[in-house]
Parts: structure tokens; C-alpha cells; sequence
């Protein structure tokens, strides 16, 4: 009786997603979220912000916070395709964080000028395809972008993105899948935003990691291949998920890199 009363709990719950269409509201894990919003216990981070490509159409803010506390330096991206404003928003807010050890360096805007016109692509095409292997960038806005990567020296680059479809299930799209270079913690990301922010009624938007090849033309790709930063790629879907659910999922995504490699720290493990 008690698997007949859950099996019929989730079919209400099933067709109350057919009926609105969306999924909001996911479980979250507010713990880690605090441990990157408040202050460390040690001391005060010290923060900076200056403009990459200044003077030019371009010109967007590059947030640097550094920690009391010696540590690797982590890069996260958002806006590097301009109408996936998940990645963007979530960006916005975790330039206000305060990690406890290393630097934070967060660009929320890549491409200011696609961000503005809420487009994918920018003056010059689709940005992400712009850091070829055994070449320069491609463009003004991909040589500015990468020189702001190459002062920084990132030990960890993380580009927070949204697709429409989910991949493994819907052709052609790569929702709710983590693609990383060979050292990064690829499953493990993939496991702990199951655990915070998959419902159970969604078990095809579970998370998927996959190891990427570094050949390809894709900022993180260019991170890991050049600099030797473990490099990320973060893709959640708009596929039954809301605006608030994809933004709570990416700053998720984004918290948990940082605690993974050692900029927060967090009692007890995340």
C-alpha cells in the first residue's frame, strides 16, 4: 500500500510538470552557498575590479577576490554566449563571494556586446569557437579574453553554460553534462548536484561527466591545453527547467569547484 500511495505521489507530481511545464525550486544545498557568501573566519579578502578590453565595444568588468588565506586561483565564466542568462546571473552574484583560500576571479559578461543584445553570438560569431589549438584567438574579443586568462594563470577554469535539450537524450543539445579535462573531478561535480539539485522525479536530468578531448576550439579547452588549468564546462538545460532552477544549478556548480579544490572549506565536507 505504502508503494501504491509513492507511485501515485509522483505521478501527481509528473503531471503537474506536464501541466506547467517547468520544474523550480530544487532542494539546494545551503550550507556550502553561506560558507561562499560570508567572510572567512580568518580574515578579510581584499577585492578589485578592472575593466579587459578597455576602451573598446567589448570592455566588460573582471572581478578578482583574494582570499586571507594562500591557495589556487580559480577563473569562472559566464555570458561567453550571450542569451544564456543563467550562467550570467549566477556569474553576477558570484562575484560577490568570498572564498577562503586562493583567489576568485570571475568575469560575468564575456562577451559584453552578445550579452546586450541577449544573442548567442557576438560581432565576430560564436565566441566559444574562437581558441583553436596551435593558434592565436580569433578575434579582438577572444585575444582580450585570453589575456586577461593568461595574467591570472588559473589553476582551475570553470565556464558556466545552458543548452535547450539534454545530453545523451536529445540530439544535437548537451544540458545537464560537465565536461572537463583529464585531471578535474568530473563525476564527483556530477554526483553532488544530483544530490543537491536533481529531484528524483527527474531522473533523466541527472548529471552527466565526460572527459574532454582538449583539441577542440572552446575557452576551457584553450585553459587546460596551454595553461594546464583543470578546466571545466558547465551545461544545465532549459528543458522542464525554470530561469531560477538553471541559476540555482550553475552558482551549485560553481560552489562546488571551489570547495573541490580548495577555495572554501567547509565543515564536515559539502
Amino acid at each position: 500500500m505504502r508503494r501504491r500511495t509513492y507511485l501515485a505521489g509522483g505521478a501527481s507530481v509528473l503531471a503537474s510538470i506536464a501541466v506547467s511545464g517547468i520544474v523550480s525550486q530544487p532542494a539546494g544545498n545551503e550550507r556550502l552557498l553561506e560558507a561562499a557568501r560570508e567572510s572567512p573566519d580568518t580574515g578579510e579578502v581584499n577585492s578589485n575590479t578592472e575593466p579587459i578590453l578597455s576602451g573598446t565595444d567589448h570592455e566588460t568588468p573582471l572581478y578578482e577576490i583574494d582570499a586571507p588565506n594562500d591557495g589556487p586561483t580559480a577563473m569562472i565564466f559566464g555570458g561567453v554566449h550571450g542569451d544564456e542568462r543563467s550562467g550570467i546571473e549566477a556569474a553576477r552574484e558570484i562575484s560577490d563571494w568570498r572564498p577562503d583560500a586562493g583567489t576568485l576571479v570571475v568575469v560575468p559578461e564575456t562577451n559584453r556586446v552578445a550579452v546586450e543584445n541577449n544573442e548567442r553570438r557576438g560581432v565576430d560569431g560564436d565566441l566559444n569557437r574562437q581558441f583553436p589549438a596551435d593558434r592565436e584567438p580569433q578575434s579582438e574579443l577572444a585575444a582580450g579574453i585570453w589575456d586577461a586568462v593568461e595574467a591570472h594563470q588559473p589553476d582551475v577554469v570553470l565556464d558556466l553554460h545552458r543548452s535547450l535539450g539534454i545530453y545523451g537524450l536529445h540530439q544535437e543539445f548537451v544540458g545537464q553534462a560537465i565536461f572537463h579535462s583529464p585531471d578535474a573531478h568530473g563525476e564527483r561535480l556530477a554526483d553532488r548536484l544530483d544530490e543537491d539539485a536533481v529531484p528524483w522525479y527527474l531522473p533523466f536530468h541527472k548529471f552527466t561527466a565526460g572527459e574532454t578531448s582538449l583539441t577542440g576550439p572552446l575557452l576551457f579547452q584553450h585553459a587546460a591545453r596551454e595553461l594546464d588549468a583543470t578546466a571545466y564546462l558547465f551545461e544545465t538545460t532549459e528543458f522542464l527547467l525554470d530561469h531560477s532552477t538553471m541559476v540555482e544549478m550553475s552558482r551549485l556548480a560553481a560552489a562546488h569547484v571551489l570547495e573541490l579544490h580548495g577555495l572554501l572549506e567547509v565543515g564536515g565536507g559539502a
